[in-house]
């Protein structure tokens, strides 16, 4: 069964019942107060008849009669109401019943109004006329019609039993209350089944959201299209969060789903320039033999690719969010100092200075061996555009809320157009003006990851060149010290690296070296 059906079935079967409650207690009270006002009319009458009747004794062979004389029934008659008094004589086991008193409008009458409840009385029940009144009420036929029946049971001159009855047609009580009823059961109905209307249309609407979001779940899977959004225009309440977070797992399924197609675009696009190189090095070592020319480009363009598998790794785990970063409080000094020390290596082959101009000690949080990747990769950019002679400089200074680490080179700089897409993945300047074409032979993944290694670090890296002078690449993170002013010694005088506890300046260091 379906959610709509359901929450109609639910909806409609919880509003039939509290229509049924309500209408059940409405009946119940109104019938209440109808019977209710009837049975005061005739306690009302019965009092009158205690309160203005005469009773007398009627002198007879035996045991005298009595007699009652009632007053003026013509406000009984106005309203309705008969009256009967009865004098019951004899023992309980075999009582007499006699007629001591009627009212006009029912002196045709000599049976009791109710036998059944004349018959029926308890001898205990009878008290004297200034007692608390005790009143039975009994429904009976009367000449064909329903009449509502009062019987009160009084105890005159002690040790005389009489019973006041009166009575009053209750067929408009029983009239009302059918008509109410019938009303009631046809408004119920009514409720009902527009209720059900009211609930398929509501349902249908409130559900129609969720229509829409199978429909495109159902596009989706027929068509590939990860591009599909849901509108929504409504409150944000539950169907509206909803299709938020349908719009929300849409755009991280398009975001992985183009983050793999590019992964293994990029891969098979620079993958197929070394195996093509393996691939004719290979031909020619089975036409010619062995020779080592050809296995020494072959393993260089093993290792090129095995470099540029990882990094595309690497990049395929930061796109995803399954790359950690171990992040701790460090002294970025002392990561930079030993960047420094293998960049000296690095450039060993190069004519190439290597030095460290500006230096502050500064502690930041992150993860020490990132950081190295990180510079080591500007600082391989750096070697691979700077010409020979050139000049590679390297500074760590700290402002009020960042650590602040730049590159800087003597190399043939970057035009503008290329700045702009430095970053890009596989983004490459032109091979001709790199310094040595062995060293150019990147995948351009090193400045990608750089950044994603800098943003990660909630910070951010920026490049600054001009051609034929050099570039500049800054790199900033919010370090964890107080402002330099309140620096304390113990900061500043912590231990660091052999390197910077040398007397003479690094970049005396690196001249003399």
């Amino acid at each position: 069964m379906a959610i709509r059906d359901r929450l109609i079935l639910w909806y409609s079967g919880l509003l039939a019942i509290i229509i049924v409650m309500f209408g059940t207690t409405l009946f119940g009270v109104t019938r209440w107060v109808l019977v209710n006002s009837v049975d005061n009319t005739l306690v009302q009458t019965a009092n009158q008849v205690v309160a203005n009747s005469q009773a007398f004794l009627i002198p007879q062979f035996g045991t005298p009669s009595l007699r009652f004389s009632l007053p003026e029934l013509d406000v009984f008659r106005a309203s309705g109401v008969v009256v009967q008094v009865w004098e019951i004589s004899g023992s309980p086991e075999s009582p007499h019943y006699r007629l001591a008193g009627e009212s006009s409008n029912i002196s045709a009458y000599g049976e009791p109004l109710d036998a059944r409840a004349l018959s029926t009385l308890d001898p205990r029940l009878f008290q004297a006329p200034n007692a608390p009144a005790i009143n039975v009420y009994t429904n009976v036929q009367f000449e064909g019609d329903n009449w509502r029946v009062l019987t009160r049971p009084i105890m005159v001159w002690d040790d005389r039993r009489i019973v006041i009855q009166t009575a009053t047609p209750f067929e408009a009580v029983n009239q009302a209350s059918s008509g109410l009823l019938i009303l009631m059961i046809v408004s119920m109905a009514l409720a009902l089944v527009g209720s059900i209307a009211l609930g398929m249309g509501l349902s249908n609407r409130a559900l129609s959201p969720i229509n829409t979001i199978t429909e495109a779940a159902a596009k989706i899977a027929s068509s590939n299209d990860l591009k599909t959004r849901l509108e929504w225009n409504g409150p944000m309440d539950e169907l509206g969060r909803l299709t938020s977070v349908f719009n929300q797992m849409m755009g991280r399924l398009e975001h992985l789903f183009s983050v793999q197609q590019r992964f293994v675009a990029d891969v098979s696009h620079e993958l197929r320039t070394p195996l093509t190189a393996i691939r004719g090095h290979l031909d020619l070592i089975k036409r010619y033999g062995m020779d080592p020319m050809s296995m020494d480009a072959i393993e260089s363009e093993v290792d090129r690719m095995s470099r540029m598998v990882n990094d595309l790794l690497l990049l395929a785990k930061a796109d995803y969010g399954g790359l950690k970063l171990e992040v701790k409080p460090i002294d970025l000094d002392t990561v930079i100092s030993e960047v420094y020390r293998e960049a000296r290596v690095l450039a060993k082959d190069s004519d190439l200075k290597v030095m460290i101009k500006d230096f502050e000690p500064v502690r930041v949080s992150g993860d020490s061996d990132r950081l190295k990747q990180l510079f080591l990769n500007l600082i391989s950019n750096a070697i691979k555009f700077t010409p020979a002679g050139g000049q590679i400089t390297i500074n760590l200074r700290k402002t009020s809320t960042h650590a602040v680490v730049e590159v800087q080179d003597t190399g043939i700089g970057i035009a503008p157009d290329d700045l702009e897409r430095i970053f890009d993945r596989f983004y490459q300047a032109d091979s001709s003006r790199v310094r040595d074409a062995r060293k150019g032979e990147g995948a351009g993944l090193g400045l990608s990851i750089a950044k994603w290694l800098a943003e990660a670090h909630g910070g951010n890296i920026s490049a600054e060149s001009e051609l034929g002078a050099g570039t500049t690449f800054k790199v900033s993170i919010p370090h964890l010290e107080r402002s330099t002013a309140q620096v304390t010694v113990a900061a500043v005088t912590r231990p660091r690296l052999n390197v910077i506890r040398r007397g003479n300046s690094a970049s005396q260091q690196t001249k003399d070296e």
